[in-house]
């Protein structure tokens, strides 16, 4: 069968005559890459479409399908995509009604009923996918018994009806490496803080969470939670980036492992295989500050980790705790310390506005992040969403006043969603967050912390395209957007 993968752009489509400008900061979509990987092993034609770099009109997309003909079409559902993914489906409807439409993703996953009420999708896949997807498909393209595949969604005479449930594969190493083949690799190019040699790509070792606690974070659902958390071995990741090595010529590896850190003797025993092959690869991670350890960070750096991100949300114990980070300030203080103390650049992200927040809570967090002296800082508005303790919070009013929009399209980090109590505006809270940026990397204390990490020219062609980047945005004007 014929399939086309659409990963959805966040907004709508390029309009007629709008100027094309490349988007930074992407990298290849791997759960769309190892699902067509699979299909394609199994004898189909694929092809993936990513609307975030591929920068289409409505006309370009509908131009593509039509010459590309297609059986069938599968996109992702996330909060933030809802609208631009019911558009694009309908759109299919509307102007190639014999296409197949499949629906995946965590938020489809979770609302079954309510994504299928677009009578434009045709199924929904529940949960993992990669095995789900393969067996609908040779249902599909042999006209076999739908029922017989289990984890799909569909509607019969206007009745939802559910396959059943399919159980989780905890061996990670049956799943072949994504193919990158499905892109072209030149279009993606990551945010100046985010690599320091190219070509860059990125992987994925690990799902799930051993945590999940966090109120914020899908991976402190049900749904997600009860899946526990897997590992794909480390011979297996040592394979893939040789692979990338040797087909793409890849230098640097970002892991986006939403905590790369978790199994301490799992990360020990990866960097000792980087060391012992003498494998020439720089890497960056996710980490939480509870697993870090000042030898483990010194492991990880000889082994070529030269940047880390940790979520540090905020400056204030009491605002940790109501998110459940289970991290404390001093923690958070000892890691940047320990991962600093190895030669490893640290990036920090923070939440502002969050519920019980005041406006000297909000200062205190910027205060908090100056006082760190990290590498890159990053200021996030609250963003809650549907199925998450913090979404209930913010829907709350004896914390604020909850702006969404009800479709999830603003749920961006950026985007203006909740408004804490305790702030008398939304421009208020807004100037808040660009005033943590201007304070951040406008210091002169930061300008020579720069100069003194200068090891190369690279490094500063890096660090000016990163200052143009947050000017481009209007990070560090006083006047315009946020």
């Amino acid at each position: 069968m014929k399939v086309l993968f659409i990963i959805p752009p966040y907004g709508f489509f390029r309009s007629e005559g709008e100027e094309v400008t490349q988007k930074k900061g992407f990298l290849p979509p791997l759960g769309p890459a190892l699902l067509a990987t699979i299909l394609e092993n199994a004898g189909n034609e694929i092809c993936i479409l990513d609307l975030q770099v591929d920068i289409f009109t409505e006309k370009d997309l509908l131009d593509y399908v039509r010459n590309y003909k297609p059986e069938a079409v599968c996109l992702s559902l996330l909060a933030a995509t809802t609208p631009i993914v019911n558009h694009i489906f309908t759109l299919f409807r509307q102007n190639f009604p014999d296409i197949i439409t499949i629906c995946g993703g965590i938020h489809a996953s979770i609302y079954p009923q309510q994504t299928l009420e677009n009578s434009a999708i045709d199924y929904v896949i529940y949960g993992e996918a990669e095995y789900t997807l393969k067996e609908l498909i040779i249902a599909l393209d042999k006209k076999k018994d739908i029922h017989a595949v289990k984890g799909v969604y569909y509607m019969k005479d206007g009745v939802m009806q559910f396959t059943g449930y399919r159980p989780i594969v905890n061996n990670l190493d049956e799943f072949p490496i994504p193919s990158r083949k499905f892109f072209d690799l030149k279009k993606y190019v990551p945010l100046p803080n985010q690599y320091k040699r190219l070509p860059n790509t990125n992987m994925v070792t690990g799902r799930g969470c051993t945590y999940s606690l966090c109120t914020f974070c899908f991976e402190s659902t049900p749904f997600v939670r009860e899946k526990g958390y897997r590992r794909i071995s480390v011979q297996r990741v040592i394979e893939e980036i040789q692979y990338l090595q040797k087909e793409y010529n890849t230098k640097e590896i970002s892991f986006w492992d939403d905590e790369f850190l978790m199994g301490g003797d799992w990360v020990e025993e990866f960097c000792d295989a980087l060391i012992e092959k003498k494998i020439d690869i720089v890497w960056s991670c996710y980490g939480k500050v509870n697993y870090v350890k000042p030898e483990r960070m010194k492991k990880m750096a000889k082994a070529g980790c030269w940047n880390i991100f940790f979520g540090l949300e905020s400056g204030n114990q009491e605002l940790l705790n109501f998110m459940k980070k289970g991290q404390t300030l001093e923690m958070m203080k000892n890691a940047v310390k320990w991962a600093h103390d190895a030669g490893i650049e640290v990036r920090g992200s923070f939440i502002l506005g969050l519920p019980g927040e005041t406006p000297e809570m909000g200062e205190k967090t910027i205060d908090f992040a100056l006082s760190l002296d990290l590498d890159y800082g990053q200021f996030n508005l609250t963003t809650p969403y549907e199925g998450t303790e913090m979404y209930d919070a913010c829907k709350d009013e004896k914390y604020g006043t909850y702006y969404g929009d009800g479709d999830h399209a603003s749920h961006t980090n950026v985007n203006f969603v909740f408004l804490p109590k305790d702030y008398e505006s939304p421009e208020q809270l807004i100037k808040l967050r660009k005033k943590a940026y201007r304070k951040f990397y406008l210091r002169p204390k930061y300008f020579v912390l720069k100069l003194k990490s200068i090891n190369s020219k690279e490094d500063v062609f890096r660090y000016w395209r990163g200052l143009v980047f947050l000017t481009q945005v209007r990070l560090l004007n006083r006047k315009g957007g946020y």
